[in-house]
């Protein structure tokens, strides 16, 4: 273990974190984990595959160097590589370094904790005894979170959930400059938004769809299906996910009929049932409710399923319609978690009350409004948003209006 360690800790040699690993490029996230650098709390960074996770723990590392601590004062360990007692790691630490971090103020950064069985009972153990050691973990799968370490970590930590990009992330990253002056660049973004659904994983902007596909597919959704689940969970059936996601990633906002598609597979409800829970928790779908008026009586009937991430679907079936990947983007852009049908009616997403309809084609008809004005009159809401293609217009309808935007202006949106 100690060759491991030391070689994952170059910079107690080098002095500073490679370039290779803390990139120059910084997501969102990088100011808010700084931030809570500064905190007792750990630090929990969780979210899919390859979203740039371990780029920021790096990069964390090295922005504690600049800021004068020592490098042997901070500890990296990669449970990708192995599976080890995070006390057994410690020790191993102190005799390699000669740093006491039972007195001593040590940063300790490990990467795909979940990994690691009963992580956050021994992770709870540490942080009440050691107060002087900051931790900050990762790890790709939801569920040890959700159901482990916020009931075992309450008041001893901070999550931050890291997200396929940003348009303006990908667009920076692409074109290795600042969108300041989204009017500068209207044109590119109006042009390689597109792209950007297919391809909003950081290593691969610049890939060609070709193998932008199989990363996604292999570095993403394989090791998920095939490395995670089965390493983190007992009876896994690994063709029955890769079953669900063929079926759930081909036709991105399908309705949920558990009773029919359990007869379609011939599996019982129970076991189909903890395998889509399985998709959840591992961030490769997320479902969305019948909206009732509020979310206390949203149905659980009626449940739609999309890929969490359009880039997703779009490494499993290149043929998805660009319309449903857009669809599948507002979504994951906005977490929705209602939908509304009622009679025959319906509207694509209700955000914080607020109907969000996706048509993304050229010219938005008042056919195309029918619904969201529906929904507008029903619940007595005044404000809309339509999605489209290329119109940008308001529209009203007695005293409500509807935004009409592009679905890449829409992206650069803040609030809504």
């Amino acid at each position: 273990m100690e060759d491991l360690i030391r070689f994952l800790n170059h910079w107690w040699r080098e002095g500073r974190v490679r370039e290779v690993l803390a990139k120059e490029y910084k997501r969102r996230y990088f100011e808010e984990l700084k931030d809570l650098l500064d905190k007792k709390q750990i630090v929990v960074i969780c979210g899919l595959r390859r979203t740039g996770k371990s780029t920021l723990m790096f990069q964390l590392i090295q922005h504690l160097i600049e800021k004068g601590v020592p490098p042997a004062n901070i500890l990296y360990f990669s449970f990708d590589k192995e599976v080890a007692g995070i006390k057994q790691i410690l020790e191993s630490y102190s005799r390699m370094v000669e740093k006491d971090y039972e007195r001593e103020r040590i940063f300790v950064f490990l990467d795909e904790i979940f990994k690691l069985e009963n992580w956050h009972e021994e992770l709870k153990v540490l942080y009440d005894n050691l107060p002087q050691v900051k931790f900050v973990v990762s790890g790709s799968a939801s569920l040890k979170v959700e159901k482990e370490a916020r009931k075992n970590l309450v008041g001893r930590a901070f999550y931050v959930e890291v997200k396929p990009l940003l348009l303006r992330e990908f667009f920076e990253l692409k074109f290795n400059k600042r969108l300041e002056n989204v009017k500068l660049w209207e044109d590119k973004l109006r042009l390689h938004f597109p792209s950007f659904l297919r391809k909003a994983f950081p290593e691969v902007v610049d890939w060609d769809d070709i193998r932008a596909r199989e990363y996604i597919r292999e570095l993403v959704l394989d090791k998920v299906i095939f490395s995670d689940f089965p390493t983190t969970f007992e009876d896994v059936n690994v063709d029955l996910l890769r079953t669900l996601v063929d079926i759930f990633f081909s036709n991105p906002g399908m309705y949920l009929n558990i009773d029919s598609l359990a007869r379609d597979l011939r599996k019982s409800k129970n076991d189909l049932i903890f395998h889509i829970r399985l998709l959840e928790f591992g961030y490769l779908i997320r479902t969305v409710s019948n909206y009732r008026g509020s979310k206390l009586s949203a149905s659980r009937k009626l449940r739609r399923v999309y890929p969490y991430h359009p880039s997703l679907a779009y490494g499993m079936f290149k043929e998805v319609e660009e319309s449903k990947l857009v669809e599948c983007w507002v979504r994951s852009h906005l977490d929705a978690q209602h939908y509304w049908r009622e009679a025959g009616k319906e509207v694509d997403f209700v955000h914080e009350g607020m109907p969000v309809e996706v048509k993304y084609k050229e010219k938005i008809s008042s056919e195309d409004i029918k619904n969201t004005v529906e929904f507008l009159k029903k619940f007595k809401v005044r404000k809309a948003c339509v999605v489209s293609k290329d119109d940008e217009r308001e529209i009203r309808v007695d005293n409500m209006t509807i935004r009409v935007m592009p679905a890449w202006r829409f992206a650069l949106q803040s609030a809504f």
